[in-house]
């Protein structure tokens, strides 16, 4: 089995609408899609994590036609989670059809990024990666970012972070900093989280020395 990660680019007109208008929106600053199950009724739901304003976010959902129902949490730390079950589209049927293959997994989270390139993982077998990534929908391209052995382990340290700490490394895998060679940098970042380059090294710290105290079982005093 192999680990893909992926950023898919969007011609004009094939982006998904709640992806634009996250992109467009002063107020909301990033989303990403932590679970979703296809049910069978034609329906989907997911859970987004989103950065920053509930109130233009609840009212673009109460404004799709496609919305069943939906549920926001209460903000913390700028953030709020929604729990949202959609009538599926042909744009969802796309997607669906281009992953949803063989031995493919989809391994969550998938980040929306302000550019409107979308980033997600994929595990299967070479072949099946091949297909997924050749079988895109029409106006949509993937960029192989990173492609090797899947190793991940039962209970990853990743669990321990706080919100703040992974929506950093998020970034930080996103910009490429954790990549050899590295493309990206703090201050990329720090300007993707709206913060200092000192607050973003921050978060980034603390993340990787709780990540490599669990991956050789240590614990603090």
């Amino acid at each position: 089995m192999k680990h893909a990660r992926l950023r898919i680019h969007h011609e004009p007109g094939t982006l998904h609408p709640m992806h634009a208008f996250e992109m467009e929106h002063d107020r909301i600053d990033r989303a990403e899609l932590l679970h979703w199950n296809t049910v069978l009724d034609e329906t989907n739901t997911f859970v987004f994590r989103v950065r920053g304003d509930p109130a233009p976010f609840r009212a673009k959902l109460d404004a799709r036609d496609v919305t069943v129902s939906y549920s926001l949490s209460p903000v913390s730390d700028g953030v709020f989670y929604c729990c949202v079950r959609d009538r599926v589209t042909a744009s969802d049927e796309g997607y669906i059809e281009a992953f949803a293959r063989g031995t493919l997994v989809v391994i969550p989270p998938i980040r929306f990024n302000p550019d409107g390139t979308t980033d997600l993982a994929l595990v299967g077998t070479p072949a099946d990666l091949d297909a997924a990534v050749d079988g895109l929908p029409e106006g949509l391209r993937a960029t192989v970012r990173s492609v090797g052995p899947y190793r991940r382990r039962v209970g990853s340290p990743g669990g321990r972070l706080t919100d703040r700490q992974r929506e950093a490394v998020a970034a930080a895998v996103a910009c490429g900093y954790y990549d050899s060679p590295r493309e990206g940098s703090v201050a990329d970042v720090a300007a993707t989280l709206d913060v200092a380059p000192g607050t973003a090294a921050e978060h980034l710290r603390k993340a990787e020395a709780t990540v490599m105290r669990a991956a050789v079982g240590r614990r603090r005093a």
